[in-house]
């Protein structure tokens, strides 16, 4: 992670390297790296075939158990997030622009690539996502139409459906500005673009009332797909309820335009962060610099200012995110051709892509859960002070870091059992999805191979990935 090294800047400690993983020692595994390969590999197959032999058409019916919620209750916490989400934006932008301007001690760079790229997300997909109940940008487009007399819930204008592309450009917009870009660490500058997001919002909020935060809002589409796999939901105004992990990508509603493209790059996204830590990445670097052919364009991109590391890093972006995207396009052309489907590529596409959400959580998890609790300490002695008055609001001022609230061998094995989690359950949950669409088990099962097999391959992958920095 990118704003990671501001962080590392800080700690100054010789003895700890500092990683977007971990801070400290490596973990010499008890066997050898490529017996947990192959144990993983062999953990995500047996999933499939556990699908095979106790999944049938018929009995994948929806589980789940409504709990209702009080009205008054159900009102009272509706308010108490919507003052939260909005006070906090308040405060945000308020130590963006007017608090210490070092990236690990200004409260808005903090809460937005730590707390909440990192915490929130992972909170809205493994308990419950609050994000639309929360959503200061919604809150506030709401009240401005209000007050503009307009309607919210049937706005006059249609939001053409090619809007819903907004969602995942607005994704690649957020992982370049934290992975690549030098603003994610300069807090004015965040300030600048959560402005310029709350200005676009209260605008699509205007012009198409609550349409714009169904199809377009990209903050509104990320979490609402995360919070797919979550094992609570808010489903209406009057329950929760209460699902398997998973459960929530059966649902049969029609999928938003940009989906697939969404979905895809939130996987994409993370696999670029890791690969960018391992001897690979490392590779392409040497060979960039040592060759010839690019030589001439290397040269005249930095006579035109550009920072070439930036460039590199940015084309590496976007080739992982494509490389997924069409390698998942691949797997749903093998999918169509065993199963005999009739229906289009770009259909299969859109019904399965749900399934590789526990993917991308999974990744989320193991990737950033160290940089969670180390970074994420930086909260307290910057919300004490967020305007750096010299406050001392919660006592937590001097607050200092410590890093060994997680170690290398903590990193592995949580990264290990959410990697093979995630991947079992996206083969499971892409079995009865397959048993929704084809009505036929065998149908079912040959078009599951492809996706396997490739679930098999991404699991090996991923940990490979995983063990590069913290293992020896």
């Amino acid at each position: 992670m990118h704003w990671g090294a501001a962080l590392a800047a800080s700690l100054v400690l010789a003895p700890f390297q500092a990683q977007a993983h971990a801070f400290g020692a490596r973990y010499d595994l008890p066997l050898p790296l490529g017996m947990y390969l192959a144990a993983a590999g062999i953990a995500v197959a047996v999933s499939f075939l556990g699908a095979l032999l106790f999944l049938r058409v018929g009995r994948a019916r929806p589980l789940h158990l409504d709990i209702p919620i009080p009205a008054k209750v159900r009102r009272a916490f509706s308010t108490a997030l919507g003052i939260v989400g909005v006070l906090g934006l308040a405060v945000l932008l308020g130590a963006a622009f007017s608090g210490p301007q070092e990236a690990v001690r200004n409260f808005a760079t903090v809460w937005v690539w730590v707390i909440w790229w990192v915490g929130f997300v992972l909170f809205s997909a493994l308990v419950v996502c609050l994000w639309p109940q929360i959503d200061p940008f919604r809150r506030l487009a709401a009240f401005s139409v209000w007050g503009t007399g307009r309607p919210w819930t049937d706005s006059a204008a249609n939001l053409p459906s090619a809007f819903g592309l907004l969602a995942p450009a607005g994704l690649l917009a957020i992982a370049w500005i934290e992975l690549i870009s030098d603003w994610s660490e300069d807090p004015h500058a965040v300030g600048l673009l959560v402005t310029a997001y709350l200005v676009v919002a209260l605008l699509g909020g205007l012009a198409f009332g609550l349409q714009w935060f169904r199809v377009a809002d990209p903050l509104s589409r990320i979490f609402e797909v995360l919070g797919r796999v979550a094992p609570l939901s808010v489903v209406s105004r009057k329950a929760l309820r209460l699902r398997p992990p998973g459960e929530g990508l059966l649902n049969r509603s029609e999928p938003i335009r940009g989906e697939v493209a969404l979905v895809t790059g939130l996987i994409g996204i993370v696999l670029f962060d890791g690969l960018s830590e391992t001897p690979v990445w490392a590779a392409v670097l040497d060979f960039v610099s040592d060759s010839q052919s690019l030589r001439p364009a290397l040269l005249w991109l930095r006579a035109q200012g550009a920072d070439l590391i930036q460039v590199i890093r940015t084309i590496g972006l976007l080739a992982t995110i494509a490389g997924f995207y069409g390698a998942y396009l691949l797997l749903i052309l093998l999918m169509r051709m065993l199963a005999g489907a009739r229906l289009t590529i770009g259909q299969l596409a859109r019904a399965f892509v749900g399934t590789l959400l526990p993917i991308a959580v999974a990744y989320h998890l193991s990737h950033y859960i160290s940089y969670l609790l180390i970074a994420g300490q930086l909260v307290f002695p910057a919300a004490s002070d967020p305007f750096g008055l010299g406050w001392d609001v919660f006592g937590t001022q001097n607050w200092s870091i410590n890093i060994s609230v997680i170690g290398a061998r903590q990193i592995w094995w949580i990264g290990f059992t959410a990697l093979i989690a995630g991947h079992a359950l996206s083969v499971l949950v892409a079995h009865r999805r397959a048993l929704q669409l084809f009505k036929d088990s065998r149908r079912a099962a040959l078009s599951q191979i492809p996706m396997t097999i490739a679930m098999v391959g991404l699991t090996v992958l991923s940990l490979w990935i995983l063990s590069q920095p913290i293992t020896k």
